[in-house]
C-alpha cells in the first residue's frame, strides 16, 4: 500500500467524512494516527468518542445484559447500550474513532462489523451522519495484531500513514512545541520515529510530544537529571544525541538582539546551532517580527533559510502576506524552484 503524508490523510478524511466512507489508518506505534483523527474532529466541530477495540469482547460491543422495566410494569432482560456509544439523539457531528482495531480478537473485530457496516448494533444506532474512522498498527510494527477478517476490511478505506518530518514540524509548531526539539528532528529526522521493538523506550512522534511536557518541568535541572527524563521517553542513544544538541543549541545568539538589531548578530557556523536559531526564530515570528527575523535569515545559508520560513508559516500563514516574505521569495526563486 502506499504510504500517505499527515496533512494529505487530514484532507482525504475530510472527504471520506463528506461521503460518509469508514476510513481505516494504519502505521506503526506512536506516528500520530488518533491525533490527526482528533484534529479532524476539532476542524469539523464534532464531538470526538474513542473506543478502545483491543479492550472490548464480542458481548461488550453489544452492552451487556440489563433488566428493564416495562410500561405494563413487567420486566424484561434486553442488551444495554456501552457507556463509550455517543447518544444516539446526538444532534451535533460526531466522529467515532475505533482504535486499535487490528490488536482485538477476531471474534470482536467481527462483532464491531455491523456498527460499521449499518452504523446500529442491536436496537443501538449511532447519531445521524457519525463518521467512522479507525485506527491500529500492521503485523510489521511487530504488535499484538490479529488478521482482519475479509469482510472488515471490505468496508473500509484504507490509509497507511507515513513519518513526515515537514509535517511534524509544522504540527509542533502550532502546538508549542520546544523549539529545540523541532530544530533537533531537523537535525537528526531518522530519531522522528524509529521503532526497536528491543528496546522499551524508542523515539516517536508521540514519544517527543511526551518529551516537551517533560522537559518543560526539568528546565533548570542538570544534564543528568534532563537526560533521565528524556531517556524514559525516547531511550538512551536518542536522549544522549538531544542533550548534546542542546547543550550546543544553548550556544546560539541572544534571540532579542536578533529581533531588535539583527544586521549586528553574529550568524553561527555550526550545523546543530543554525538549526536551533532557525526554529528559535520561527517560534517568535509575527507580524511584527518577522522582517527583522527575515533580515537575519537572509545572512544563513539558503537550506537554513527556508527551514526557518516554513516553519514560520506553519505557525502563521498571514505571514505570506508580509512584504519581507514576498522579498524573500523574489530573493530565492532559484532555491524554490
Amino acid at each position: 500500500m502506499r504510504t500517505i503524508r499527515p496533512s494529505l490523510l487530514a484532507k482525504q478524511l475530510r472527504i471520506n467524512a463528506r461521503a460518509d466512507i469508514p476510513t481505516m489508518i494504519w502505521g506503526p506505534p506512536g506516528i500520530g494516527k488518533s491525533a490527526i483523527v482528533y484534529q479532524l474532529a476539532e476542524s469539523m466541530n464534532a464531538k470526538l468518542f474513542e473506543l478502545r477495540a483491543n479492550l472490548f469482547d464480542p458481548v461488550d460491543v453489544r452492552g451487556g445484559l440489563k433488566v428493564v422495566e416495562q410500561e405494563d410494569g413487567t420486566y424484561r432482560t434486553r442488551y444495554g447500550v456501552p457507556e463509550d456509544y455517543p447518544d444516539t439523539n446526538y444532534t451535533d457531528p460526531v466522529v467515532l474513532l475505533i482504535d486499535e482495531l487490528p490488536n482485538a480478537p477476531k471474534a470482536t473485530q467481527n462483532a464491531l462489523l455491523q456498527l460499521i457496516l449499518n452504523k446500529k448494533i442491536g436496537t443501538y444506532e449511532l447519531p445521524q451522519g457519525a463518521f467512522i474512522v479507525a485506527a491500529g498498527n500492521r503485523s510489521i510494527d511487530r504488535a499484538a495484531v490479529h488478521e482482519m477478517p475479509t469482510p472488515v476490511k471490505t468496508r473500509f478505506a484504507h490509509f497507511e500513514l507515513e513519518s513526515n518530518i515537514d509535517d511534524f514540524c509544522a504540527w509542533a509548531m502550532q502546538n508549542d512545541i520546544d523549539p529545540t526539539i523541532i530544530s533537533f528532528i531537523r537535525y537528526r529526522p531518522t530519531l522522528q520515529n524509529s521503532l526497536d521493538s528491543r528496546e522499551n523506550a524508542m523515539p516517536t512522534s508521540r514519544g517527543w510530544e511526551m518529551t516537551d511536557r517533560a522537559l518543560k518541568l526539568v528546565t533548570n535541572a542538570s544534564a543528568d537529571e534532563q537526560f533521565y527524563a528524556v531517556a524514559s521517553i525516547v531511550g538512551d542513544g536518542p536522549a544522549g544525541e538531544f542533550i548534546a544538541f542542546k547543550q550546543q543549541a544553548d550556544k546560539m545568539p541572544d534571540l532579542d538582539r536578533i529581533l531588535a538589531t539583527p544586521s549586528a548578530v553574529e550568524v553561527p557556523s555550526d550545523p546543530a546551532v543554525l538549526f536551533a536559531v532557525s526554529s528559535a526564530l520561527a517560534s517568535r515570528a509575527n507580524q511584527n517580527s518577522f522582517k527583522n527575523i527575515m533580515a537575519y535569515a537572509k545572512r544563513m545559508p539558503a537550506e537554513y533559510q527556508v527551514v526557518l520560513v516554513r516553519d514560520s508559516l506553519a505557525k502563521d500563514r498571514e505571514l505570506t502576506q508580509t512584504p519581507a516574505f514576498q522579498q524573500w521569495t523574489q530573493d530565492n526563486a532559484s532555491v524554490l524552484m
